[in-house]
């Protein structure tokens, strides 16, 4: 197939299971072409199996561009009704939320470039990852051009609004949902959306290309690991009042591996609680830096919450790494996470935005190794039989195969 990718920024540190996906859609013999909306950031890290892929995406400024421009003039010419409609759709569905009608309205003219440069590549299915505003552009160039599209739903795209998400989906080919409650979540929430069109295809690890640890080492220090961005979503301020004044846990050490908005308010909260001689802010690190911190760990903890707007998590792929390495993971009750870590089963849970339980958690992996490393061996068999990357790519794959205009 042609397979036309549409997102809102790539790459980012913090999707890279959007990487993934692309490079597993090119290896099995697909050409994909990346349709961004947003400008690269510069201070984006990329990491090193990303930079060939940078390649294959297009980009566009909003207006001032000679193609964009000519992009719109042309559909005005030649379907001002059409056009026309699509405007007064995007004003009947966020009209409520004024910030999302100005943007949507934003990127119109630069997904009608889009649209032209993927009928003239002769693209045979568009996919837009995420269901905001790249699920717009792809909606967009499949009402101008009629090139089938499919939609993936993973956290704050569906968590904070519904609003567009009906015309969006119910008019799309086929959806992907990367967990068992987001599909319980749109059926609930999303007028006139069918079940059959909706596949669970987890996200996931390229798990035969990472070792089974053994045990880690439960000596003097007990290493806690923090994996990702540094927003409130992630609830990293719950954990470090998690181990603050913890008896129980002494000695300690966390490594925070990430970057990101909250850095300077959590490295002010860990030196108020007089944490900063343990805690130590890594920034973001290639791959292979994070499997190694993953390695000399003892835990790995995912402490999300849910943030405000609604602003939550759906399965972050750190924990899928941890427990495919075979490490230890605590995280919290909250959206996909119970398909991932198992209570009991294949790692621990706590109740989100709750310290005390985070901390007894720790506390009780710390004094109960054997069990705890157990779990993260059935941690690893469950994400074999249900995280695989290239498992789910060729689901993935498949989809798009049955929705996809013959070449």
């Amino acid at each position: 197939m042609r397979l036309g990718i549409v997102v809102t920024e790539f790459p980012r540190i913090t999707e890279t299971f959007v990487m993934r996906d692309v490079l597993a859609f090119a290896e099995a013999g697909h050409e994909v072409r990346i349709y961004r909306l947003g400008p690269q950031r510069k201070s984006e890290f990329v990491h090193p199996f990303a930079r060939p892929v940078m390649s294959w995406v297009r980009s566009k400024p909003f207006i001032l561009d000679r193609e964009v421009v000519v992009a719109l003039l042309s559909q005005i010419r030649a379907d001002p009704s059409g056009l026309a409609r699509i405007i007064g759709r995007l004003f009947r569905d966020y009209v409520s939320t004024p910030g999302l009608l100005l943007k949507s309205l934003a990127i119109l003219p630069k997904s009608l470039a889009f649209a032209q440069d993927l009928k003239r590549w002769g693209a045979q299915h568009v996919h837009a990852e995420f269901a905001g505003h790249p699920a717009t552009c792809a909606w967009i160039a499949a009402r101008m051009t009629g090139i089938p599209y499919s939609v993936s739903c993973h956290a704050n795209d569906i968590f904070r609004t519904t609003n567009g998400l009906a015309v969006k989906l119910n008019e799309a080919a086929a959806i992907r949902s990367i967990s068992e409650f987001n599909k319980r979540f749109l059926l609930e929430r999303v007028r006139g959306l069918s079940a059959a069109k909706i596949e669970v295809i987890r996200c996931g690890v390229d798990v035969m290309t990472i070792p089974r640890l053994e045990a880690p080492r439960w000596g003097d220090v007990y290493r806690i690991l923090y994996i990702g961005s540094l927003e409130p979503k992630k609830g990293v301020d719950v954990l470090l009042h998690a181990v603050a004044g913890a008896r129980d846990l002494e000695p300690w050490k966390l490594d925070i591996v990430g970057g990101g908005p909250e850095r300077e308010r959590l490295a002010k909260l860990a030196s108020n609680l007089g944490l900063m001689d343990r805690v130590i802010f890594h920034g973001p690190k290639p791959f292979e830096e994070v499997s190694a911190a993953i390695a000399a760990a003892n835990i790995v903890v995912a402490p999300s919450i849910v943030a405000s707007g609604g602003r939550m998590e759906g399965i972050p792929n750190t924990m899928i790494e941890a427990l495919a390495h075979q490490r230890p993971a605590i995280s919290t009750r909250l959206s996909g996470l119970p398909e991932l870590i198992i209570n009991g089963e294949t790692g621990l849970l706590v109740t989100p935005g709750n310290a005390e339980e985070l901390r007894n958690a720790l506390i009780w992996a710390r004094n109960h190794p054997n069990e705890t490393f157990a779990m993260a061996c059935r941690g690893r068999r469950h994400v074999e039989a249900n995280f695989d990357l290239n498992a789910n790519a060729r689901a993935q794959l498949q989809q798009f195969a049955a929705h996809a205009r013959a070449s």
